[in-house]
């Protein structure tokens, strides 16, 4: 806003523009910025009227000085101003990971003030106009720079007082010449409007946040409740799994026992370690299955010999690998049980998976389990 033309003069502490006053230094006006005579420039058909510096100097606030207080006056005058919308979204999260909103709204609203002080010390900072209605007080910063003021935002915000911004930058010559143009953009441009501090905004989005919060901590308790079950339910299956694990490492411990007992009862035959016994043994399995089990039993899925179908581990190996599947057999397996062994890669894959078998299996009688 560095213009060299100034919108408004001085005189007597009045402001006027340029097409109220006589040409040129007749105007008898100064600059609101420096107080250096002024040059009215006023009966141009092409330049819009204007004031500008009778002897040229490096002010640069005579623009920014003049439009606020111009501004400042017309609050002052009218004792009206319309207030900015303010739209927040206060925001509560659950222990569950959900996300309770609520939106806080004002809608914008044209307030009337019973007086209007003009530029007050806040301290280290002017309020440029403070409007009084009842025990309330309301700050406006009339802004004509494009520059951020985050440090006075800070300071106002820290003020027990609301506070607004009007906005001014972008308005040209021309606009400000127009009275209308430059009151409504004034008192009533929602565009040029926001809040630095609204303290009823403030109230709504902490009863906002209450209400949330307290909706929450019925969430929180609820979830705490299910947690303690869901975390009772699984404590409860873990002391299952490891009962469940202790008693199957139990039978596991004895069935071992009663494989090397009846291991010392068998004599050692070289034949069942090689890929043709081990087929030999795999056929009679399924056999036995067949005439001692009705076509049914458990399949080693190391070994591949079949056990008796209430059997919980392997009769004949020790494989780490070993699991039983149930199986039952088609009662055409013995007319095709040598050719079912010539083509399966179940003896080769015995003798890799269980090199060495820990019980001989046995067909000519019942083997108990």
């Amino acid at each position: 806003m560095y213009e060299t033309k100034i919108p408004f003069g001085e005189r007597d502490g009045i402001l006027f523009r340029a097409y109220e006053v006589d040409n040129g230094l007749r105007c008898r006006c100064i600059c609101p910025g420096c107080k250096q005579p002024l040059n009215a420039a006023n009966n141009g058909e092409k330049v819009v009227p204007h004031f500008r510096h009778a002897k040229s100097n490096d002010c640069f606030d005579g623009f920014r000085e003049g439009a606020r207080r111009a501004a400042v006056a017309l609050i002052a005058q009218r004792k009206q101003l319309m207030l900015p919308a303010l739209i927040e979204t206060v925001r509560v999260a659950t222990q569950d990971g959900r996300l309770l909103e609520e939106m806080v709204e004002l809608q914008p609203v044209v307030i009337h003030a019973d007086s209007v002080e003009r530029f007050v010390d806040l301290g280290g900072l002017r309020g440029h106009a403070v409007l009084h209605q009842s025990h309330r007080q309301l700050i406006v910063r009339i802004k004509l720079s494009a520059r951020m003021e985050h440090e006075r935002y800070r300071q106002l915000e820290a003020l027990e007082h609301s506070s607004m911004e009007i906005d001014l930058h972008h308005l040209t010559l021309e606009q400000i010449n127009d009275p209308a143009k430059f009151e409504h953009a004034v008192l009533h441009d929602l565009a040029n409007r926001i809040w630095i501090r609204s303290i009823r905004g403030e109230r709504l989005a902490e009863n906002a946040l209450q209400k949330l919060q307290s909706v929450a901590g019925k969430i929180n308790a609820q979830w705490q409740l299910e947690r303690a079950a869901r975390e009772a339910a699984e404590q409860a299956r873990q002391i299952e799994l490891a009962n469940e694990k202790a008693e199957l490492q139990c039978a596991l411990e004895a069935h071992r026992a009663k494989q090397l007992q009846m291991a010392a009862e068998q004599s050692a035959t070289t034949l069942d370690n090689t890929v043709q016994g081990r087929a030999e043994l795999i056929a009679g399995t399924m056999l036995k299955a067949l005439k001692e089990w009705s076509g049914r039993a458990v399949e080693c899925t190391a070994c591949y010999l079949l056990s008796p179908p209430d059997s919980r581990f392997c009769l004949y190996c020790d494989a780490s690998t070993s699991k039983l599947n149930p199986v039952t057999l088609s009662p055409d397996i013995p007319s095709t049980i040598n050719l079912r062994m010539r083509c399966s890669a179940k003896p080769n894959t015995s003798m890799r998976n269980a090199p060495i078998l820990i019980v001989r299996p046995y067909f000519d009688k019942i083997e108990e389990h």
